[in-house]
Protein backbone atom coordinates (compact mmCIF):
# COMPACT_ATOMS: atom_id res chain seq x y z
CA UNK A 1 0.00 0.00 0.00
CA UNK A 2 2.85 2.35 0.66
CA UNK A 3 4.51 1.70 -2.40
CA UNK A 4 1.15 2.56 -4.25
CA UNK A 5 0.72 5.94 -2.32
CA UNK A 6 4.67 6.44 -3.18
CA UNK A 7 3.50 5.64 -6.60
CA UNK A 8 0.03 7.59 -6.91
CA UNK A 9 2.13 10.91 -5.90
CA UNK A 10 5.03 10.42 -8.31
CA UNK A 11 1.91 10.08 -11.17
CA UNK A 12 -0.20 12.59 -10.07
CA UNK A 13 2.80 14.99 -9.71
CA UNK A 14 5.44 14.03 -12.51
CA UNK A 15 8.23 14.39 -10.13
CA UNK A 16 10.40 11.65 -8.74
CA UNK A 17 11.18 13.82 -5.53
CA UNK A 18 9.85 17.02 -4.16
CA UNK A 19 8.52 18.91 -1.04
CA UNK A 20 5.14 17.32 0.50
CA UNK A 21 3.41 18.29 2.91
CA UNK A 22 1.46 15.21 5.11
CA UNK A 23 -1.20 16.47 6.80
CA UNK A 24 -2.11 13.31 9.72
CA UNK A 25 1.24 11.65 9.38
CA UNK A 26 0.05 9.45 12.65
CA UNK A 27 3.46 7.27 13.21
CA UNK A 28 5.42 8.54 9.66
CA UNK A 29 5.46 5.09 7.54
CA UNK A 30 4.45 7.16 4.46
CA UNK A 31 5.87 10.14 5.28
CA UNK A 32 9.03 8.16 6.16
CA UNK A 33 8.30 5.92 2.67
CA UNK A 34 8.70 9.19 0.78
CA UNK A 35 11.46 10.63 2.86
CA UNK A 36 13.34 7.38 1.81
CA UNK A 37 12.30 8.22 -2.18
CA UNK A 38 13.89 11.47 -1.84
CA UNK A 39 11.44 13.62 -1.15
CA UNK A 40 11.86 16.69 1.41
CA UNK A 41 8.33 15.73 3.52
CA UNK A 42 7.18 17.73 6.39
CA UNK A 43 4.71 15.82 8.70
CA UNK A 44 1.51 17.17 10.52
CA UNK A 45 0.47 15.29 13.70
CA UNK A 46 -1.41 16.81 16.72
CA UNK A 47 -0.73 13.25 18.83
CA UNK A 48 2.43 13.68 21.04
CA UNK A 49 3.22 9.63 21.08
CA UNK A 50 2.88 9.59 17.40
CA UNK A 51 4.97 12.17 16.60
CA UNK A 52 7.56 11.92 18.41
CA UNK A 53 7.36 7.89 17.31
CA UNK A 54 7.60 9.46 13.61
CA UNK A 55 10.74 11.75 14.47
CA UNK A 56 12.85 8.86 16.08
CA UNK A 57 11.88 6.46 13.50
CA UNK A 58 12.00 7.71 10.54
CA UNK A 59 13.93 11.50 11.35
CA UNK A 60 11.19 13.39 10.01
CA UNK A 61 10.45 16.72 10.15
CA UNK A 62 6.81 16.91 12.26
CA UNK A 63 4.63 20.10 13.15
CA UNK A 64 1.68 20.93 15.03
CA UNK A 65 -1.41 21.67 12.95
CA UNK A 66 -1.90 25.31 14.19
CA UNK A 67 1.77 25.92 12.66
CA UNK A 68 0.51 25.23 9.19
CA UNK A 69 -0.55 29.16 9.26
CA UNK A 70 3.47 29.98 9.70
CA UNK A 71 4.45 27.70 6.87
CA UNK A 72 5.31 30.20 4.24
CA UNK A 73 3.32 30.06 0.86
CA UNK A 74 4.03 28.25 -2.47
CA UNK A 75 6.63 25.80 -0.85
CA UNK A 76 5.13 22.40 -1.75
CA UNK A 77 4.93 20.32 -4.55
CA UNK A 78 2.15 18.01 -3.14
CA UNK A 79 0.07 17.82 -0.15
CA UNK A 80 -1.29 14.77 1.28
CA UNK A 81 -4.42 13.78 3.72
CA UNK A 82 -5.29 10.46 4.22
CA UNK A 83 -7.90 10.28 6.53
CA UNK A 84 -7.57 13.49 8.40
CA UNK A 85 -9.86 16.33 6.53
CA UNK A 86 -12.83 14.28 8.20
CA UNK A 87 -11.59 15.27 11.73
CA UNK A 88 -10.58 18.77 11.09
CA UNK A 89 -12.28 21.32 13.72
CA UNK A 90 -11.45 24.28 11.30
CA UNK A 91 -11.88 22.62 7.70
CA UNK A 92 -11.69 25.45 5.80
CA UNK A 93 -9.66 27.48 7.37
CA UNK A 94 -7.72 24.48 6.63
CA UNK A 95 -8.49 24.45 3.01
CA UNK A 96 -7.61 27.88 2.13
CA UNK A 97 -4.12 27.27 4.24
CA UNK A 98 -3.38 23.80 1.88
CA UNK A 99 -4.06 26.44 -1.11
CA UNK A 100 -1.59 28.58 -0.11
CA UNK A 101 1.33 26.47 0.52
CA UNK A 102 1.17 24.80 -3.00
CA UNK A 103 3.29 25.57 -5.68
CA UNK A 104 2.17 26.65 -9.03
CA UNK A 105 0.96 23.22 -10.51
CA UNK A 106 1.22 21.62 -7.15
CA UNK A 107 -1.73 18.97 -6.15
CA UNK A 108 -3.64 18.48 -2.87
CA UNK A 109 -4.32 14.37 -2.55
CA UNK A 110 -7.26 13.80 -0.28
CA UNK A 111 -8.66 10.09 0.84
CA UNK A 112 -11.80 10.63 2.56
CA UNK A 113 -14.86 7.75 3.35
CA UNK A 114 -17.54 8.28 1.16
CA UNK A 115 -20.98 8.36 2.58
CA UNK A 116 -22.59 7.67 -0.78
CA UNK A 117 -20.66 4.21 -0.96
CA UNK A 118 -22.78 0.87 -0.87
CA UNK A 119 -21.37 -0.21 2.53
CA UNK A 120 -22.62 3.30 3.79
CA UNK A 121 -26.01 2.49 2.67
CA UNK A 122 -25.80 -1.03 3.23
CA UNK A 123 -24.98 -0.88 6.68
CA UNK A 124 -27.13 2.65 7.53
CA UNK A 125 -26.24 3.74 11.11
CA UNK A 126 -24.15 0.58 11.71
CA UNK A 127 -21.35 2.10 8.89
CA UNK A 128 -18.10 2.46 10.86
CA UNK A 129 -17.05 5.21 8.67
CA UNK A 130 -19.41 7.35 10.73
CA UNK A 131 -17.14 6.93 13.61
CA UNK A 132 -18.68 10.00 15.92
CA UNK A 133 -17.10 12.00 17.46
CA UNK A 134 -13.86 11.65 16.22
CA UNK A 135 -15.40 11.83 12.34
CA UNK A 136 -16.95 15.54 12.21
CA UNK A 137 -17.36 15.80 8.20
CA UNK A 138 -19.09 13.23 6.60
CA UNK A 139 -18.82 13.60 2.28
CA UNK A 140 -20.26 12.21 -0.39
CA UNK A 141 -18.53 13.23 -3.92
CA UNK A 142 -20.65 15.73 -4.59
CA UNK A 143 -20.21 17.38 -1.47
CA UNK A 144 -16.20 17.22 -1.25
CA UNK A 145 -16.82 18.86 -4.95
CA UNK A 146 -18.57 21.83 -3.15
CA UNK A 147 -15.64 22.25 -0.61
CA UNK A 148 -13.31 21.61 -3.16
CA UNK A 149 -14.35 24.13 -5.19
CA UNK A 150 -15.64 26.70 -2.42
CA UNK A 151 -11.51 26.89 -1.97
CA UNK A 152 -10.51 27.41 -4.92
CA UNK A 153 -9.61 24.49 -6.21
CA UNK A 154 -11.24 21.58 -8.98
CA UNK A 155 -11.19 17.40 -8.50
CA UNK A 156 -9.07 16.88 -11.59
CA UNK A 157 -9.07 13.14 -10.76
CA UNK A 158 -10.52 10.83 -8.65
CA UNK A 159 -9.61 7.19 -7.80
CA UNK A 160 -10.80 4.23 -5.43
CA UNK A 161 -9.09 3.53 -2.14
CA UNK A 162 -9.86 0.16 -2.49
CA UNK A 163 -9.45 -2.28 0.00
CA UNK A 164 -10.76 0.18 3.20
CA UNK A 165 -14.18 -1.17 2.37
CA UNK A 166 -13.18 -4.70 3.90
CA UNK A 167 -11.99 -3.35 7.27
CA UNK A 168 -15.00 -0.99 7.56
CA UNK A 169 -17.44 -3.77 6.47
CA UNK A 170 -16.11 -6.09 9.32
CA UNK A 171 -16.37 -3.15 12.13
CA UNK A 172 -19.80 -2.53 10.70
CA UNK A 173 -20.68 -6.39 10.98
CA UNK A 174 -19.42 -6.12 14.80
CA UNK A 175 -21.25 -2.89 15.86
CA UNK A 176 -25.06 -4.20 14.49
CA UNK A 177 -23.84 -7.16 16.66
CA UNK A 178 -23.60 -9.57 13.86
CA UNK A 179 -22.21 -13.46 14.92
CA UNK A 180 -19.46 -14.51 12.95
CA UNK A 181 -19.26 -10.80 12.26
CA UNK A 182 -15.24 -10.85 10.75
CA UNK A 183 -16.66 -13.53 8.51
CA UNK A 184 -19.63 -11.73 7.45
CA UNK A 185 -17.71 -8.36 6.41
CA UNK A 186 -14.74 -10.29 4.52
CA UNK A 187 -17.87 -11.42 2.34
CA UNK A 188 -19.92 -8.16 2.13
CA UNK A 189 -16.56 -6.40 1.66
CA UNK A 190 -15.29 -8.43 -0.88
CA UNK A 191 -19.21 -7.73 -2.64
CA UNK A 192 -18.39 -3.87 -2.20
CA UNK A 193 -15.15 -4.13 -3.73
CA UNK A 194 -16.42 -5.91 -6.71
CA UNK A 195 -19.54 -3.37 -7.57
CA UNK A 196 -17.07 -0.33 -7.14
CA UNK A 197 -15.13 -1.77 -10.04
CA UNK A 198 -17.88 -0.60 -12.20
CA UNK A 199 -19.21 2.37 -10.35
CA UNK A 200 -16.28 4.07 -8.72
CA UNK A 201 -18.78 6.54 -6.80
CA UNK A 202 -19.64 3.75 -4.67
CA UNK A 203 -16.80 2.68 -3.14
CA UNK A 204 -15.66 2.86 0.31
CA UNK A 205 -13.14 5.29 0.77
CA UNK A 206 -12.43 7.71 -2.79
CA UNK A 207 -8.88 9.68 -3.25
CA UNK A 208 -9.16 13.30 -4.74
CA UNK A 209 -6.52 14.48 -6.50
CA UNK A 210 -7.59 18.43 -6.59
CA UNK A 211 -5.40 21.63 -8.33
CA UNK A 212 -5.90 25.37 -8.09
CA UNK A 213 -8.68 26.00 -10.76
CA UNK A 214 -6.53 28.92 -11.88
CA UNK A 215 -3.93 26.32 -13.25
Amino acid sequence: MLGRKRGLIKGVTGKKTGDLLDIGTGSGHFAGTMKLAGWNVTGIEPDRKAASYAVSRFGLRIIGPKQISGLQDNCFDCITAWHTLEHSHDLFSYMSDIKRLLKPGGCFVAALPSAASSDARYYGEFWAAWDVPRHLWHFTPDTFKLLAEKAGFEIFKMLRLPFDVFYISFLSEKYRGTNLHFIAGMMNGLRFYLAALFRRKGASSLIYILKSKAE
